[in-house]
This record gives C-alpha cells, sequence and structure tokens, in this order.
C-alpha cells in the first residue's frame, strides 16, 4: 500500500536518532541559560551541517520530498513538537517513483496539506478518488496499470490542475465518460500519452467540456495516426496552449483552421506510403560455362505490412505488385552465402508468432541485375486498425531481397508428322533445290525456342526495420538499410581454392627440403645468392605474388536498399531531444511534461 511506503521512507530520516531528535547530544536545558545561548547556536549548527554535508555518515536519501531535509532540521532544533499528526501535515510533495505501490490506500488522506503527488512506474490498477487529499494539485500516474476509471465516480481533487494518466492501459469509450467538467473544474494540463485511445471525435468533444485545459498531450495514442491529427485537435480546443508538449503558434491556429469541421473516416483512418527507390551492392551473376542452359537473374525486394488489402493502392511504375499472405510464403532451403551471418530469420519467426495481428509480404516488380538496380515503387496502405497498427510500428517491419533464377533449354525438334511417298518425294526435288538456293541467299537464322524449367526463389539477405519514430512525432521515416555483404558462387569458390593452395604450400616445402639436402658450402652461396637478389627481383616478386583481393568481404560493397515509411498525418510537433528515451526517461516524463508548465498553469 501506498501509507505503508511512505511510513518506511519517513522511518528511513531517523528523526529520533542522532543527530535528530532528543539524547544527551541535544541540551534544552541550555537554552534556559542567557549566557549559554552562543554555545547552544554553534551546536545546532554542527548537527545541522551533519544532516547537510554530502559526505556525512548521516546524510540520508530525501529525493523522494523537498520536505524531507526540512523536517530533519527541524526534528534536531525542535524536536519536542513531533508530535500527532505533525509530520504527516509537514509533506506538501511526495515522490513515490518506482517502489512497487499497488493500491492508494485511505491512510493518504492523513497527509491533510499535501498538494504534489507523482507515482509514477508503480503497479497501481485504479484510482479511488475518495482516497485523495483535497489540497491536490498535482497527481501523476505515469506508467502504472490502470485499466479503467470506474473508480473516479465520486469527486475528485476539487483543485487538481495536473492529471497524469499517461502510459497505462486506458483507452476503451467508456473511460472518455469520465472527463467531465463536474470531475475536473479546474483541471488545466491532461498526460494522456501512450495509451489506446481510438475515437478522436468522442475524446476532443469530451475534452472541449473541461473549461480550464490549456496543455494535452495525446503523443502514442492511436489515434495521432490519422491524417486529421494534430489540426483536428488544434481547431477544436481553441483555448489549448501546449499540445504534445510544445507551444500552440497563432500560425498553427491558422494553418488547421476549419479542420474542427471534419468527420467520418479522415479522422479515424491511417495512411501510410512505403516507397521503395534504389537497392546496390548484389554481386553479379556468374557467366556460364556452356552455351545451354541460358540462365537468366532477377530480383525484388518485399516487406511485411498489415493485412488489410481492401484499404491498399499499389502505384508502383512499370506494373503492379503482389501481396503475399506471410503464413503461405514458401521459404527456399537454398540460401546464399553473407557476410554478417543472418540470424534474424529465427528471431523473424518467434515475433510473429508473438504479434495476433496478421501481416503480408508486399513485393516489387521484379528487375534484372545491374550495379543500381531501380525499383521505383511506391504503396499507399490505408490501415482502419489503428491499435494494431501502433503495435505493429513497435515492433517494426522486416525488409527482404529475394532472387530468382530461371534455367532455359532449348526445345527439341518436332516429329515428321508421317512418312512421304517416293513419288512425292522426287515431284518436290526441283522445288526444295529452288527452295534451299533462296534460303542460302537471305541467310535466315533459325528461331531457337526455349523451354523454362520451374524458377528458383532464395533469400538473400533479411534485415528489420524501427518504426517507432513515427510515434513520437516524425512523420517520415527515411533510410539506407545495410543488409551485409553478399558473396557470389564465383567468389566463395575463388576463396576456397585459395584457401586450399595456401595449405598445400607448406607441405610441398617440407618435402622438397626433404629431397635435396645440399652442402654447407652451397648453402652459403645460395644464401649469398638469395640475399643479394633481394634488394631486386626479391621484392617485385613478393609484390606481384600478394595482389590486392579486391573479392575479399572488406572490400566489397554491402547490400543496400533505399526505403521511406511516411505517416500522412499532419505531424509538425517533432521533439527536439535526440537520442532514444531511456528506463529513467519514461518513468519521470509525466513530471516533466507538468513542470514544462507548471508556471502557465499555477498562479
Amino acid at each position: 500500500m501506498l501509507t505503508s511506503v511512505i511510513s518506511k521512507l519517513i522511518h528511513s530520516l531517523c528523526l529520533e536518532n542522532y543527530p535528530c531528535g532528543r539524547g544527551s547530544w541535544h541540551k534544552t536545558s541550555l537554552r534556559e541559560c542567557e549566557d549559554l545561548d552562543d554555545a547552544t547556536s554553534e551546536e545546532e549548527d554542527a548537527l545541522l551541517e551533519l544532516l547537510r554535508s554530502p559526505l556525512s555518515p548521516w546524510k540520508e536519501e530525501v529525493s523522494w520530498s523537498p520536505q524531507a531535509l526540512a523536517l530533519r532540521e527541524v526534528a534536531v532544533k525542535t524536536p519536542e513538537i513531533l508530535k500527532g499528526n505533525f509530520i504527516c501535515s509537514f509533506f506538501t510533495i511526495l515522490h513515490i517513483v518506482d517502489k512497487g505501490v499497488s493500491k492508494i490506500d485511505e491512510g493518504l488522506l492523513m497527509f491533510s496539506c499535501l498538494e504534489e503527488l507523482v507515482l509514477s512506474a508503480n503497479n497501481i490498477t485504479e484510482l479511488p478518488s475518495r482516497n485523495l487529499p483535497k489540497t491536490l494539485r498535482v497527481l501523476e500516474l505515469y506508467a502504472n496499470q490502470i485499466k479503467s476509471l470506474k473508480s473516479v465516480n465520486t469527486h475528485p481533487p476539487p483543485r487538481l490542475q495536473h492529471l497524469g494518466l499517461g502510459n497505462n492501459c486506458l483507452g476503451s469509450p467508456e473511460d472518455i465518460q469520465y472527463f467531465t467538467a463536474d470531475l475536473w473544474p479546474q483541471l488545466r494540463s491532461l498526460d494522456l500519452s501512450w495509451s489506446g485511445f481510438t475515437e478522436q471525435c468522442a475524446l476532443i468533444e469530451a475534452l472541449f467540456a473541461l473549461p480550464c485545459l490549456q496543455s494535452l498531450v495525446l503523443e502514442g495514442n492511436p489515434l495521432t495516426l490519422t491524417p486529421s491529427y494534430p489540426g483536428f485537435v488544434l481547431d477544436s480546443l481553441f483555448r489549448l496552449l501546449y499540445m504534445d508538449g510544445k507551444r500552440v503558434t497563432p500560425e498553427d491556429r491558422l494553418r488547421f483552421s476549419g479542420l474542427a469541421k471534419l468527420k467520418g473516416p479522415v479522422c479515424e483512418e491511417a495512411e501510410v506510403i512505403v516507397c521503395i527507390q534504389k537497392m546496390k551492392g548484389v554481386p553479379s551473376p556468374a557467366l556460364p560455362l556452356d552455351e545451354f542452359p541460358v540462365i537468366s537473374h532477377s530480383y525484388s525486394v518485399s516487406y511485411e505490412f498489415l493485412n488489410q488489402p481492401q484499404f491498399q493502392e499499389n502505384t508502383d511504375v512499370g506494373g503492379t505488385s503482389t501481396n503475399i499472405p506471410q503464413n503461405l510464403q514458401h521459404e527456399e532451403d537454398e540460401s546464399i552465402s553473407h557476410t554478417p551471418a543472418d540470424p534474424l530469420r529465427t528471431s523473424r519467426k518467434d515475433q510473429n508468432k508473438d504479434s495476433n495481428n496478421p501481416v503480408v509480404m508486399n513485393s516489387t516488380l521484379k528487375q534484372e541485375w545491374a550495379e543500381v538496380i531501380e525499383f521505383n515503387y511506391t504503396t499507399t496502405h490505408r490501415i482502419s486498425d489503428l491499435p494494431a497498427l501502433k503495435n505493429f510500428f513497435l515492433r517494426g517491419l522486416w525488409l527482404t531481397v529475394e532472387e530468382e533464377k530461371v534455367l532455359s533449354w532449348p526445345a527439341p525438334p518436332a516429329a515428321n508428322a508421317g512418312t512421304k511417298t517416293s513419288a512425292d518425294k522426287k515431284g518436290k526435288e526441283s522445288t526444295d533445290t529452288a527452295q534451299k538456293l533462296k534460303d542460302k541467299k537471305k541467310k535466315k537464322e533459325p528461331v531457337l525456342n526455349l523451354i523454362q524449367e520451374a524458377p528458383v526463389r532464395r533469400t538473400l539477405s533479411t534485415v528489420h526495420v524501427e518504426l517507432k519514430d513515427l510515434l513520437e512525432g516524425k512523420d517520415k521515416i527515411q533510410m539506407e538499410c545495410d543488409l551485409g555483404v553478399l558473396l557470389s558462387d564465383q567468389n566463395v569458390r575463388t576463396t576456397v581454392t585459395r584457401e586450399k593452395e595456401q595449405s598445400k604450400k607448406p607441405k610441398e616445402d617440407k618435402k622438397e627440403d626433404k629431397k635435396i639436402k645440399p652442402s654447407g658450402d652451397i648453402i652459403s652461396s645460395q644464401r649469398n645468392i638469395t640475399s643479394s637478389k633481394g634488394k631486386g627481383k626479391g621484392r617485385k616478386e613478393s609484390e606481384t605474388d600478394a595482389p590486392a583481393d579486391e573479392s575479399s568481404p572488406s572490400n566489397m560493397e554491402p547490400l543496400t536498399v533505399e526505403l521511406s515509411v511516411t505517416s500522412s498525418a499532419l505531424a509538425m510537433y517533432v521533439r527536439e531531444s535526440e537520442g532514444r528515451a531511456t528506463g529513467d526517461d519514461i518513468r519521470f516524463e509525466g513530471v516533466r511534461v507538468w513542470h514544462s508548465v507548471r508556471q502557465m498553469t499555477l498562479p
């Protein structure tokens, strides 16, 4: 419970132990003597220094409340007043963060002067407003497990100005009905970030009834993926001064003017545009040694996306793309060698098993080999299941490069329809000879018919693409995906043969040493000859024997694919902070949102 955790923190202050409290170290009798006032003040200063010095062994952790250190100083100066409810009423700010609190109990009402309560990163499942002190002005519950607001059915603190409910399990239509002016008459700042709200129109209609709302955080909700966000919110809630932690300017109001009239699918659907432009780094196919079979290679790039084909629009240049359900996708056993090794295929399967949202593989048109393969592929996905799209962005997508090889053989000659008589043969001999002369003159080459075998497909490489930034304010992710260095069959064979030759050289040298054992004079003369030649030819031979190996993986160009994923939302509020949020950042996210607007909300 909450009060038990607070009691342990107060007990850790050691208010009755040295240097606090009453004891032989605290001489209250000296105060009765007017001549010893200076000595008493010096003694108190020494005790207070033990509380404040960072190197003091009596220094305790007091970051959970600004009043904690002040209370210890009171225990040094006037320990006799620490009676009854004085300690509980002394606190006005409490930060109980990541302490395993699961319930807000009635004991919290003893803190009659409490104004700010931060309970981030705990295990609280409900918000009983009857157990909250009426003096509260700030209540932060970021990163808990609150699943419903049904417990807020009685009158919450009437002076509450900030309510932080971000990163909880809220988002149902029943939760929206509790945002009323009767329950929150003075609420100025509301944090609903990273929740599950999808009905943008219903939520904004409820928030419009809050008369003092000036700061709103909706980042990370599925509704932020719609094209109408944040314009619809800003134009509807004209009293907002801060949106997702950024100041709303007059230019923003003018830009989104009139969007409050939008209703229907534009507020409830998301559009995601996927573009695949160029691919580089594919090794050139090995040339066949014989004339037949004729081998053709083609390449394509595929990626997975949510299975809602009825909302897809393919604008692939030169043709249409193919959508293959992932559960029906055939993975070939044959794979090409590449560096580094591909450990992502197993993790991809495990991750897809954990996901409840079905996905399909979308593929570009097949293109022939080139140093730079241009696909110019663009597809617009329209998604109505916003929670599924949010989970997909959190998981990311998998990008796969595939190769298709087709073998073609010449068609066998057609069999004669039947036997001809000798008379017919003689009658047509003259015509055949004339026809042969004409054919020689024209010198026409016969048309060769080829029969194709079944295509052989294999996966060259796979890479995982992070899409979480689309939920954090970015409207576009543009990157060059690095899939590693690929080794063609020819390069693999050459490297293997070189390794075999290098392993054979020392064995051959040992055999020659055993066969030829020259005398000492011959050996010395040979040493002189080799030493004289070492400056000239020897150096050239060493340089020619060790040429630069251009086929080694370190010198080869990696396989890269130009990919861009764009969310069609009217996002302009991009976070200024760089880097990803850590665990500590998540814990205090709601606290930072409140303190950024505290000067505005508090008189």
